[in-house]
């Protein structure tokens, strides 16, 4: 009998209401914002991915993800047709009208096959995990812990139940690729009328070792700290349209002298990278898109070379409601993904790909989708590794 009244105690706080916080449309919001329910004293929150992937050629043979690790996730890693799926889960409380917590946890296949938390190169991954304080109303909340960089919104696309493709964009290359950080961030918003306002998002972590996630460690080496913010605005649309403005430096690697030349981290190294993005959404049309530069510097006994990196992603769909049982509506979109690095550093080769993507999703209800794509991907050199992905997502 306790065991039951203690389970039920268990599922009835998630509908206790601790107080009533509404989400304002200039708020900064994380990647996985929209799964946080800012009212209730606890709440949980996820979603579930199943990914097919039709046969590709060359697809292992490609830069598949423009830098390295951790390339895509969330398709799978073999040039065979497959079947794969991803799980993410969010937990959050509002402790206090001035403290809360949230987690963001994934499930994911390892590309390397080899998962250490269970068979089928199962590995749980921590995206956020933060205690966030409320010290000025809207003005200043500082978090701490783990958290994805603000930076041009490069993480959303991360999201499976959120991103319009199941391909990470290559553009997202020119910064550090799936960016996550250990440290502080500070975030708020002014809302000046109705549809004009801004937000903003700085944070201090402890950076990388490496230009990809083989360089995210549990805690500072080599005092590499790195800023990153950015800072969005509302001209005059309310949420329709809103401009980002975004900015990161940091030093990466000390360097190791008993490593090879040819090996990238063996030279001391730093980064500098701006960027802006821009969402636009007009009735049933939405537009996304952002452009990044960066230059990553590796300093050697000789000389500094750096490799320059250009990024463009656009993406468009345009929903289309159906007046049938079977789905509420679907929406055509299309993508255009580009990188380019520029590089003379010997260890790290230039590069340049294109990428074009088209399909359909089909809205079965609000947290019920099918997605159907074909993707074109052009390298530097002739691979046959351009793919159809079909994709369910389902969440709660």
């Amino acid at each position: 009998m306790k065991i039951k009244l203690f389970t039920l105690a268990i599922v009835l706080s998630s509908f206790i209401v601790a107080q009533e916080i509404k989400s304002n449309p200039f708020q900064w919001q994380a990647p996985g914002g929209q799964y946080i329910n800012p009212s209730s004293f606890f709440s949980m929150h996820g979603y579930v991915n199943a990914v097919f992937g039709a046969a590709s050629e060359n697809w292992t043979n490609g830069n598949f993800n423009g830098i390295g690790m951790p390339g895509q996730l969330l398709v799978p890693n073999t040039n065979h047709s497959s079947f794969t799926s991803d799980q993410a889960l969010w937990i959050s409380s509002e402790i206090s009208d001035k403290t809360s917590l949230v987690m963001e946890l994934h499930l994911v296949a390892s590309p390397s096959g080899n998962g250490a938390a269970g068979p089928g190169g199962l590995t749980i991954v921590i995206t956020e995990a933060n205690a966030s304080w409320y010290i000025i109303d809207k003005y200043l909340t500082a978090s701490f812990g783990t958290f994805w960089s603000p930076f041009c919104k490069v993480n959303t696309e991360w999201l499976g139940a959120q991103n319009l493709f199941s391909l990470v964009p290559q553009a997202s290359g020119a910064y550090i690729t799936h960016y996550n950080e250990k440290g502080i961030r500070f975030s708020g918003y002014h809302q000046k009328s109705e549809k004009t306002g801004f937000n903003y998002a700085f944070t201090l972590g402890n950076g990388f070792n490496a230009f990809d996630v083989s360089g995210y460690n549990s805690w500072d080496f080599n005092e590499n700290k790195t800023i990153n913010g950015r800072v969005g605005i509302f001209p005059g649309a309310g949420k329709n349209i809103e401009v980002g403005f975004s900015a990161g430096k940091g030093d990466v690697s000390n360097g190791n002298s008993e490593l090879p030349v040819s090996n990238p981290t063996a030279a001391k190294s730093d980064f500098v990278a701006v960027g802006s993005d821009l969402t636009i959404t007009h009735k049933k049309f939405t537009y996304k898109g952002y452009i990044i530069y960066s230059e990553k510097s590796y300093h050697t006994n000789n000389a500094t070379e750096i490799v320059y990196g250009n990024g463009i992603f656009s993406e468009i769909d345009y929903k289309i409601n159906v007046k049938k049982s079977i789905i509420e509506s679907l929406s055509p979109k299309f993508r255009i993904d580009y990188l380019k690095t520029n590089s003379n550093f010997t260890a790290i080769p230039s590069y340049k790909f294109n990428g074009y993507s088209f399909g359909v999703n089909f809205q079965v209800n609000s947290r019920f989708t099918i997605s159907l794509d074909q993707n074109i991907l052009l390298e530097n050199s002739p691979l046959n590794n351009n793919r159809f992905i079909a994709k369910v997502s389902a969440e709660f």
